[in-house]
């Protein structure tokens, strides 16, 4: 594996590509461990690997390479958890802002409803999940226990209530959630 770190500092992009084939599997399984979301897990992954050939300068042949990758993948949830948090922080704040200024609350009842017209056109239980996760906050395990469903159920209503409202909808709601 030395050879590797040194071909892959070099800029070899095959041995580069070795090694993704052969770490791929090992780092998506951290990632979907800590996260249990197979598109949050193959997006960190990529990151991941991408993190690895743009630093590859600061690899060293001190340790093997699957010790500095898998260094490489925890920054990168690290890095992943602190934006989920500093992005909900940021939003309560926003929230918060807006529940206080009274002028407000016929515009927020004016949304609300169309906020409901446009979740109307998903099937009612992908319009729970994605009210619960995406209104309300709650993780996908949350969901589950509370729906009687599994986690992977919940994901994949989620990523079809996205696909479903973001050919149409999605701007128009995001909008909505903004205003």
């Amino acid at each position: 594996m030395s050879n590797y770190i040194q071909e892959i500092k070099n800029g070899d992009h095959l041995s580069f590509e070795i090694v993704f084939k052969l770490y791929h599997k090992k780092v998506y399984a951290y990632f979907f461990k800590k996260t249990l979301c197979s598109d949050q897990s193959e997006e960190l992954t990529q990151m991941a690997f991408i993190k690895l050939w743009k630093f590859k300068h600061t690899l060293t042949e001190d340790f093997t390479l699957d010790i500095q990758l898998f260094k490489i993948a925890k920054t990168t949830l690290l890095d992943y958890f602190k934006k989920v948090a500093n992005e909900e922080k940021n939003l309560k704040i926003y929230h918060t802002e807006r529940a206080e200024s009274p002028q407000d609350v016929t515009h927020l009842y004016d949304n609300r409803q169309q906020l409901e017209v446009v979740l109307d056109c998903l099937p009612p239980t992908r319009k729970q999940v994605f009210v619960l996760n995406r209104l309300h906050g709650y993780s996908y395990k949350e969901i589950a226990e509370k729906l009687s469903i599994s986690p992977r159920t919940v994901e994949k209503h989620i990523s079809l209530a996205v696909k479903q409202l973001g050919y149409v909808y999605l701007p128009m709601l995001l909008l909505l959630l903004l205003s």
